[in-house]
């Protein structure tokens, strides 16, 4: 299957160039990914699969989305029950959304300002080397919002998350306009599903009716 990851060596440019390829090709790689905020307050699921530069943790106010997120754009972070955001003002994001910390795989939406055009903002940070990734995820019918913790794209019926989910459980997807999912029957998931290619940098939500556990993700390239 096509991986899409975009990458640079060492240092990030004005010049970088967007690969899409199998495999990562250099050591100590920095990446990006282009996102579209829709026009008119359109919303996009999104994750940040790149490692801060400067950080540990990835804080979203120290985000190049939270800074390329234009005046009226809005957050919003799923809490476990529902969704909780705030807007970017005058003076940036307010505290609660500019110190959130973005668990690796989490998802979560950016919504455009109404009457806005489409705006772009960049995905930027370092292409992660571990050999594998993991995002806890909570069973007993609850919703996650997931996302490859790999910047690269996948298909959804290929993945240890699909595999390992419980019979009856639900993934959902974003159309642009509303969630479109299906759940996983006694032969797995229907074809609409398990075809469902999720881009690098895309969210998603996974209703586990199982026990809770971890999406245990392997690096699908070879460098960095």
């Amino acid at each position: 299957m096509k991986k899409t990851l975009l990458v640079v060596a060492g240092v990030l440019i004005a010049s970088v160039i967007a690969a899409s390829a199998q495999e990562v090709l250099s050591a100590n790689a920095v990446g990006y990914i282009k996102k579209t905020i829709p026009a008119d307050g359109g919303l996009v699921p999104l994750s940040i699969p790149l490692n801060s530069m400067t950080e540990t943790d990835i804080v979203f106010g120290r985000t190049s989305v939270a800074a390329e997120a234009p005046q009226g754009a809005t957050v919003f972070f799923w809490t476990g029950l529902n969704w909780d955001g705030g807007t970017k003002g005058s003076r940036g994001w307010a505290a609660a959304q500019s110190n959130r910390v973005i668990a690796v795989g989490e998802a979560f939406f950016l919504k455009g300002a109404a009457g806005d055009v489409a705006r772009e903002v960049t995905i930027t940070g370092e292409v992660p080397d571990d050999t594998t990734l993991s995002k806890a995820v909570t069973g007993g019918g609850n919703l996650n919002p997931l996302a490859n913790p790999y910047p690269v794209d996948f298909k959804f019926g290929e993945s240890t998350l699909a595999a390992n989910a419980a019979q009856n459980s639900t993934v959902f997807f974003w159309t642009g306009a509303n969630w479109d999912g299906g759940s996983k029957g006694s032969r797995g998931w229907a074809a609409a599903q398990s075809n469902r290619v999720v881009q690098a940098g895309e969210g998603f939500f996974l209703q586990e009716v199982g026990a809770s556990g971890a999406w245990v993700a392997s690096k699908p390239y070879t460098w960095p």
